[in-house]
């Protein structure tokens, strides 16, 4: 059964009717083109075995598609509105100009976690605030492209949500410099593009096995080069000696091929090959918190 859904390129084709083209009856969808010849909007012309479409009342037209497609709003606008172009789009515009604030998806959760273990000077826009740890609570930077923080803090990713969630349990690892502690729930590309556009370092705070370095490899490194780094700690080969041989098996056929671009994990790589065995990250969740 043929599906019948308006959508962008079909909107396309109607206001190439409206600007008076006539078009292969072959570009349209049966359902379509059905409505519009039942509505006495649509003729149809014959070239031998082939048909065209030709509008027969261009203002009749508009008005049936605004009405029954795109909610009032002008064909061109709809299409801009739900072509997929548009990731700032919001849900009260779709709600203004088409009544429908369903239409398309939006992304209305936009941005990153962010914390830190102790306070730290940062900016939104043109204000400057204290960044200040609170245990229990972290930070949800939602415009990413007003948030600054000095120049020579690390920034560290962290991966897994209880190790995001426990930091004070984990601030020995990070000792050196001043940290501010990210993390890209949800899932998407805001934090590497707020990466992209800061001078900081980076480093990635995730599972010591081959899923969690091709992580690194492809959503950071790729793109930040030799700004990015892997968190290794200094007694991770103990630690891959009594690793998890099982999680090892399930991840070995995927990424038996492994050879980072990035020379400093060659060493990791070849542990987890040699002891046949990874370690996830929450093993690094001290039971002591550290103030």
């Amino acid at each position: 059964m043929e599906q019948k859904k308006f959508t962008p390129s079909i909107c396309r084709k109607v206001l190439r009717l409206i600007q008076g083209e006539t078009l292969p009856s072959s570009l349209f969808p049966r359902w379509f083109a059905d409505e519009l010849k039942e509505e006495g909007l649509l003729s149809v012309i014959t070239h031998g075995s082939r048909n065209s479409y030709r509008l027969l009342d261009v203002e009749a037209s508009i008005r049936y598609v605004k009405n029954k497609y795109t909610g009032g709003a002008e064909l061109s606008r709809w299409i801009e509105l739900t072509d997929g172009h548009n990731p700032d789009l919001d849900r009260s515009v779709l709600v203004n100009e088409t009544g429908d604030s369903k239409l398309v998806r939006v992304r209305t959760f936009r941005g990153f976690l962010v914390n830190c273990c102790e306070p730290l000077e940062v900016t939104m826009g043109e204000k400057s605030f204290t960044l200040s740890p609170l245990e229990g609570m972290a930070f949800f930077v939602q415009e990413p492209e007003k948030f600054r923080i000095p120049s020579d803090v690390l920034v560290v990713g962290v991966e897994n949500g209880d190790n995001f969630r426990l930091l004070h349990r984990q601030r020995h690892l990070f000792k050196a410099r001043k940290v501010l502690f990210v993390s890209r729930y949800p899932q998407s590309d805001d934090l590497r593009n707020w990466l992209l556009s800061v001078p900081n370092d980076y480093l990635h705070f995730g599972d010591f096995d081959l899923a969690g370095i091709h992580i690194y490899l492809t959503e950071f490194y790729k793109y930040l080069s030799n700004r990015a780094s892997f968190f290794v700690p200094d007694d991770i080969e103990i630690k891959l000696k009594n690793g998890n041989a099982t999680l090892y098996d399930r991840q070995y056929a995927r990424f038996c091929h492994l050879v980072p671009e990035d020379v400093r994990l060659i060493p990791l790589v070849e542990m987890i090959y040699r002891y046949h065995r990874v370690y996830e990250q929450e093993g690094y969740i001290s039971s002591i918190v550290f103030r």
